[in-house]
């Protein structure tokens, strides 16, 4: 068997599972980044208490050791056993590639075959934590407006959200508050809660708080309001979802056809599953293929994040 041939079906497909397993979010600060309306002759101030560009503003070193660490706190506990889990699978996964690559040398076979799991494994844990966060957050900001009713300050208000709410959101408000009574500067404190959660949401309620620090206000009104918004947001966003189900659930379907109905004619009909392989007068159309569906996932993808957007 060529390499060539089986070695590009299984690349592409790789290629198109990794693009999958990292949507591109060119700039999640888009919102918080503009101009907001400021009063004439105290206009630099206001942008300063309400951008926060400048606090999530990391060397590469520090993004690659702020994702490592959100990554290991999506992972979770039994580290150990759930990488042996993943191990296995990509042992399984190999050894059932092996009579479709059968030139490619195992080793090089077991370490694609992990990188591409691996992918897939990180951005499942963190569209979970992400949903997760949806599902939370909106208990947190409720049970911060009640305290703050109630009397309490700010820094007593986020460690009783802490102390209240279970979860990573939860852990988040406690050490929140941990950091704030240990005197720790708020912009220090809001740079690495929005780090742990790289939310548009998270950083609204971040530059609520750092506003009405810098500059005072009804910290309940605004929050109550920062709610509102976000309810309204999720409900527009599950209605977008239920409108665009049909045309991505199609656009999946179209997409594995072609590689389903090559890996099914490789044990139905095995002198055309030959052809495109073997044969040089079956290679266009294997190449047809890859380039064909590359283009469409890309156009669809395309199509999609400005929905998304």
């Amino acid at each position: 068997m060529s390499v060539s041939a089986n070695s590009l079906l299984f690349i592409g497909m790789g290629l198109g599972l990794a693009a999958l397993a990292f949507p591109s979010n060119p700039n999640p600060l888009g919102l918080l980044e503009a101009e907001m309306a400021a009063r004439e002759g105290d206009s630099h101030k206001t942008r300063q208490a309400l951008e926060l560009r400048h606090l999530l503003k990391q060397t590469l070193w520090l993004q690659m050791k702020t994702f490592m660490d959100n990554l290991k706190a999506q992972v979770g506990t039994h580290l150990p056993l759930k990488l042996l889990a993943l191990a296995a699978v990509a042992v399984a996964a190999t050894l059932a590639l092996t009579d479709l690559l059968p030139d490619w040398p195992l080793p090089l076979l077991f370490l694609t075959v992990l990188l591409i799991l691996t992918i897939m494994a990180i951005r499942l844990l963190q569209i979970i934590e992400k949903r997760l966060f949806a599902t939370s957050f909106p208990d947190a900001l409720n049970l911060l407006t009640s305290a703050i009713s109630s009397g309490e300050s700010l820094m007593h208000a986020i460690v009783f959200v802490g102390d209240a709410l279970k979860g990573s959101v939860g852990r988040e408000f406690k050490l929140m508050g941990q950091r704030l009574s240990m005197g720790q500067n708020t912009d220090e404190v809001l740079k690495k809660s929005c780090q742990r959660f790289p939310y548009p949401p998270f950083y609204f309620f971040a530059i609520t708080l750092r506003a009405n620090i810098n500059r005072g206000g009804q910290l309940k009104e605004v929050i109550r309001r920062l709610n509102r918004v976000m309810f309204n947001s999720r409900a527009l966003d599950k209605k977008k979802s239920a409108m665009t189900s049909e045309a991505r659930a199609s656009a999946k379907i179209v997409a594995a056809i072609p590689f389903l109905f090559i890996l099914l004619m490789k044990y139905m009909t095995p002198e055309n599953f030959d052809f495109v392989m073997y044969h040089d007068a079956g290679r266009p159309v294997l190449y047809y293929v890859l380039i064909s569906e590359t283009l469409g996932l890309g156009i669809i993808w395309l199509l999609m994040r400005r929905v998304q957007g």
